[in-house]
């Protein structure tokens, strides 16, 4: 199965063949990499004792991942970086998701608020709950953590180092991934993201936003899985609001805009745990589909951001 879904991901993928001999090469030790098991159960580590921690509101929105749901809520808990508030969204779920929900939450004892709010019609779009996300959440960071991801305990402690700087509005770690049964998948997802080879997501680094678009970010979405950002809360509702016209881009259209406000901090541990599913939207989404996507979005860094002409250039060769 971990083969399969990887050589789907793969074959979906629209790259140069230059860039696909080194995704060949740097995808080789997958295969032993699957034999690991992710248990955030035994991971745990002791609570930090913060004078004034940062108000983190950590919301989880979910649609039809009971499944998922319960480990989700306890990778959240586990955080050794103290809580503002636990929101759950509900997008009116056609599984029992709502049942094992209202039974974890009868069974928590935090000294934190949780926040448990439902749906009475789906809302048909993932980022009308990442709005309400930003609407509900009374921290001054949000942190927008799927429900059928995971993390490391040590996800939000070492994530939130970055925020000490002002500056910064996305502060975002490497991530690995996993399958429906928690088996690693990949280590980290530079093969995915470091389309060119050039290194820049092996050590952890701290760069103007505007910056790192037109170094980067105009060529793709290089943050993976919003489960590995923290935002600096603001008032993002009419960027999120424009990226519902988009199937499969609207994130990597959400980040553009944020990242006009300030710096990015990128951690190069893998403490997000992204799980791809065989029938996850990135899978099922046209390939025409996805290409309109991605020109649309690198002609509007083009557009609208300084970008360098030898990074326009690697724009274009990721469309060949």
């Amino acid at each position: 199965m971990i083969r399969k879904v990887l050589k789907k991901v793969y074959h979906m993928m629209p790259l140069s063949e230059r860039t696909r001999e080194k995704i060949r090469h740097k995808l080789k030790p997958a295969e032993t990499i699957g034999a690991g098991k992710i248990d955030i159960y035994r991971e745990q580590a002791p609570k930090l004792e913060l004078p004034s921690p940062k108000k983190v509101s950590a919301v989880i929105p979910n649609y039809n991942y009971a499944k998922y749901i319960v480990e989700r809520i306890d990778s959240v808990l586990l955080q050794t970086y103290p809580l503002h508030e636990l929101i759950i969204l509900d997008d009116c779920s056609t599984d029992n998701s709502v049942d094992v929900i209202q039974e974890k939450i009868a069974s928590l004892r935090t000294d934190f608020p949780v926040k448990f709010i439902k749906n009475e019609r789906n809302s048909g779009n993932v980022f009308a709950q990442w709005k309400r996300a930003f609407e509900e959440a009374s921290g001054d960071y949000v942190w927008i953590a799927e429900a059928d991801d995971s993390s490391n305990p040590r996800f939000l402690e070492t994530v939130m180092k970055a925020f000490d700087d002002e500056a910064v509005v996305i502060s975002y770690c490497e991530s690995l991934t996993m399958d429906e049964e928690n088996r690693i998948l990949m280590g980290n997802l530079r093969p995915w993201i470091d389309q060119f080879g050039c290194g820049k997501w092996d050590k952890s680094y701290v760069k103007d936003g505007i910056e790192e678009i037109a170094e980067t970010m105009c060529i793709n979405n290089t943050i993976a899985n919003v489960s590995s950002v923290v935002f600096r809360s603001g008032d993002y509702s009419q960027y999120i609001e424009e990226a519902k016209r988009f199937k499969l881009a609207g994130d990597w259209y959400v980040y553009m805009r944020v990242l006009e406000h300030g710096k990015i901090a990128y951690n190069d541990q893998s403490l997000n745990y992204h799980r791809m599913q065989q029938q996850g939207l990135t899978l099922s989404t046209s390939h025409a589909k996805e290409f309109e996507e991605i020109v649309y979005l690198q002609n509007y860094a083009l557009e609208h951001y300084p970008v360098p002409e030898s990074v326009k250039e690697k724009v274009l060769e990721r469309r060949e």
